[in-house]
């Protein structure tokens, strides 16, 4: 295994863990399934670092260590935005234009396979409740450091300007890693779940 993809598999894994003992430590009423599910909540968390860049992971990671000193808790300050519990932690211009971008690949992706859409994405319908898909990913962007969203947007924007739908290409890997073999199986296996 060469050394970037050592780096890469270290940084992820790193990464998920950070990420996973700070979701455990949120407590905001009852668990959510996904904190009583490590596995499954690395799964999904790793399908999207899987398309990160090396820079992306390398700055996320240092946003992680410097919460870790600063003894923040970036999920629960997420969820504390998206509940709009507490004033916004980072008003970059860039946060608009991600969620844009990611908003056109979220009606794509529904568009495409509206079943598994249904069951595994968040809703674009504004709530109240902050769960809707643009509440949920600018809290998460707000928690991210200044060079970590530069180097996010230029890694989004790329993708939209090659056609790319990384929503998409997520889901698909997810699946994949899942045991099935393609979005188009996955969606009519649920379908059938749904109209037996």
């Amino acid at each position: 295994m060469d050394v970037l993809k050592k780096n890469r598999k270290f940084l992820i894994k790193s990464i998920l863990e950070m990420e996973l003992n700070m979701f455990q430590r949120v407590n905001g009423g009852p668990s959510a399934p996904c904190q009583e599910q490590p596995d499954a909540f690395k799964k999904i968390r790793g399908s999207i670092y899987s398309f990160w860049s090396l820079d992306m992971l390398e700055s996320y990671y240092g946003d992680l260590i410097m919460a870790q000193r600063n003894n923040r808790n970036l999920v629960y300050e997420k969820y504390a935005r998206m509940d709009n519990k507490i004033p916004p932690i980072n008003k970059s211009p860039l946060i608009g234009k991600i969620v844009e971008i990611e908003q056109k690949w979220q009606e794509e992706l529904k568009s495409a396979y509206p079943v598994v859409y249904r069951h595994t994405c968040r809703d674009r319908s504004v709530v109240k409740d902050g769960s809707d898909f643009k509440v949920y990913l600018a809290s998460e962007l707000e928690t991210f450091g200044n060079k970590t969203l530069e180097k996010y947007y230029d890694h989004v924007k790329k993708a939209i300007d090659k056609g790319k739908n990384l929503s998409m290409e997520m889901l698909r890997r997810l699946a994949e890693n899942s045991g099935v073999e393609s979005l188009e199986k996955l969606e009519a296996v649920m379908q059938k779940q749904v109209n037996p």
